[in-house]
């Protein structure tokens, strides 16, 4: 259980990394009126590398084998809208504040956690919920001058992406940490390819590297992630509060590279969320002796 512990903390925080810096690539496509689809074509072949290299290396059977692909391709469904609301919200926030908003996955994680994969809830997640709450109100801001529905946007973005990793971790059995990998991507890259030839676009040599890169960088933290999750038996709510160093990464890449920066009221949110995390860790060590 230890070794897990240490494998899936380093996957989530690596992922974490990943998943800024590639939110940042995204953040300055977005301004050159870059299109999700286009983003998701040219990353195509980061996406394919692995299963080639699998079906080169004679392991791609064992590897995409399910007991049950219907599991594996609704996730893939769940996650295919992913890039155009990642897309959509970047364009209208800053970098921090979606980040932040990213941050009320582990809410969702404890939520999902107690209705769905049966952990047990006590007063440690009942007030890491209510700071979390209050926190992401504080971010968001309804009715403040800061305010505007793209927020909304991100925030059920974050909805869908939990919801694919509580798939993960409560059907772990069904294929394999690459597989889930593969056919959660499917859709994503097949309506992305549809959108394209419609809407092709020609971009340079700097765009492209920028995309490799992104995409070479999101493909590696999904499968970290799916890694981390698929493994995280009896700690998923637990693992999940270490996305909230994503908040860390986000507010120094949005500072030093974009000059964007979060209001008062935004960073006694991200505080909130922050302590929210704090809270729930004795309670999910808590439900793992339970």
């Amino acid at each position: 259980m230890k070794k897990n512990i240490i494998i899936c903390s380093f996957a989530i925080i690596t992922a974490g990394i990943f998943f800024v810096i590639n939110d940042a690539i995204i953040n300055y496509l977005s301004s050159l009126n870059i299109q999700f689809y286009h983003f998701v074509f040219y990353g195509i072949p980061a996406y394919i590398s692995i299963p080639v290299y699998l079906l080169f290396s004679g392991q791609f059977k064992l590897k995409m084998k399910a007991t049950n692909y219907y599991i594996p391709l609704i996730r893939g469904l769940i996650f295919a809208p992913m890039p155009f609301l990642t897309f959509l919200s970047l364009k209208h926030i800053s970098l921090p504040e979606f980040t932040t908003i990213n941050m009320s996955a582990p809410i969702f994680a404890a939520i999902f956690s107690i209705f769905f994969l049966k952990e047990k809830f006590n007063i440690y997640i009942l007030f890491s919920l209510l700071f979390g709450l209050l926190g992401v109100i504080f971010v968001i801001q309804p009715g403040f001058e800061a305010f505007n529905i793209y927020f909304l946007v991100a925030l059920f973005a974050t909805f869908l992406i939990t919801s694919t990793t509580v798939l993960v971790n409560k059907y772990y059995k069904v294929t394999s940490s690459i597989g889930y990998f593969f056919y959660g991507g499917i859709f994503t890259h097949l309506f992305s390819i549809i959108f394209f030839i419609f809407d092709p676009l020609k971009v340079n040599f700097f765009i492209f590297s920028l995309i490799t890169l992104a995409s070479i960088l999101i493909n590696l933290a999904i499968l970290l992630s799916v890694i981390a999750f698929k493994f995280s038996q009896k700690f998923f709510a637990s693992i999940f509060c270490l996305v909230y160093l994503q908040i860390v990464w986000s507010c120094i890449l949005g500072f030093v590279i974009f000059n964007e920066y979060l209001n008062i009221y935004a960073i006694f949110g991200a505080f909130l969320i922050i302590i929210s995390g704090i809270i729930s860790i004795p309670g999910q060590f808590k439900q793992i002796n339970e």
